[in-house]
């Protein structure tokens, strides 16, 4: 692990919009934290420095390698030389001989800092110039300062009328809710393990009805990519899934709005959401854009 990747980073006027911390940084740079994938850091270096670097990370999920570009720098004296064009061709390569078919700016395949590319950082056209293709895929991260926030009337009336309950996960559920996820959400099924939902069961809760499991989500406080933006004082939830038959009814509004009120039980300011496209589904509990994305790929 190359320290000197951060040191450029944290010095640079990038660092000012996107804060991260470190231990944080290295973390996702290098995926020390992944399961299930590999992580490549290619670097650039000149009189032994380190000057520029690429982290490029694959995934297989059913059969399938997905291939990120999860971070690409140089250091801001050494741009408009070629250098981040040798990177990212080097990155490509990497994720090319591993067998590879599509890359992703962003997420996808672990740890990741952005879900796509961030418009306030105006590099989509350098990807663009290298053969990536933008989608109409809208990507953002949404938030909410919930120190005065109050469920909206009737939110949990779908509860009601279906005889559904929502609660925190524990030891007897943990095995039926990683079996409901493997069925229904099979991508997350890495985070849905038995054994993880045990270890922490107040990051875990579920909707259901009788013994019949309907949906899941996850919550955290901390320990964000984006803490330094929100105060050091930011929660959220994940993987919120509701199973096909049941969609539609107002249960996963409920339930998101459960996760919410509970975060702000714990003290917690600002509600953080994480690379979504449901924004009129979070805009009825009062959520709103904080960043946008760009979703572009390049197919090999």
């Amino acid at each position: 692990m190359n320290k000197d990747t951060y040191k450029i980073f944290h010095s640079s006027k990038e660092y000012t919009v996107w804060p991260l911390d470190e231990e944080k940084f290295l973390d996702i740079l290098y995926g020390s934290k992944d399961e299930h994938n590999e992580t490549k850091v290619i670097y650039e270096e000149l009189d032994n420095s380190v000057i520029g670097f690429i982290s490029v990370k694959y995934k297989e999920v059913n059969k399938e390698k997905r291939g990120v570009i999860v971070f690409l720098f140089v250091e801001e004296r050494y741009r408009g030389r070629g250098i981040g064009k040798k990177l990212l061709t080097a990155g490509v390569n990497w994720l090319k001989g591993n067998a590879v078919k599509e890359i992703k700016c962003g997420a996808n395949a672990g740890s990741y800092f952005w879900p796509g590319i961030p418009e306030n950082l105006n590099v989509a056209n350098f990807f663009l110039k290298n053969g990536f293709q933008t989608t109409n895929d809208v990507v953002v991260d949404m938030f909410q300062d919930v120190i005065d926030f109050v469920a909206p009337s009737n939110v949990y009336l779908p509860l009601k009328e279906n005889a559904v309950t929502i609660e925190y996960a524990d030891g007897e559920h943990a095995s039926k809710i990683s079996d409901f996820v493997r069925n229904n959400f099979p991508d997350w099924a890495n985070y849905y393990q038995e054994s993880r939902i045990k270890e922490h069961l107040k990051n875990f809760f579920f909707a259901h009805k009788d013994n019949e499991i309907i949906g899941v989500s996850t919550l955290w406080i901390g320990n964000s990519n984006w803490d330094m933006l929100f105060e050091n004082s930011v929660g959220g939830g994940g993987a919120l899934g509701v199973s096909e038959k049941w969609r539609g009814k107002g249960i996963g509004l409920a339930m998101k709005c459960w996760g919410t009120e509970k975060i702000k039980g714990s003290g917690v300011k600002y509600v953080w959401i994480g690379w979504t496209s449901s924004i009129g589904f979070y805009e009825k509990l009062g959520f709103k854009i904080w960043r946008k994305f760009i979703d572009a790929k390049l197919i090999l």
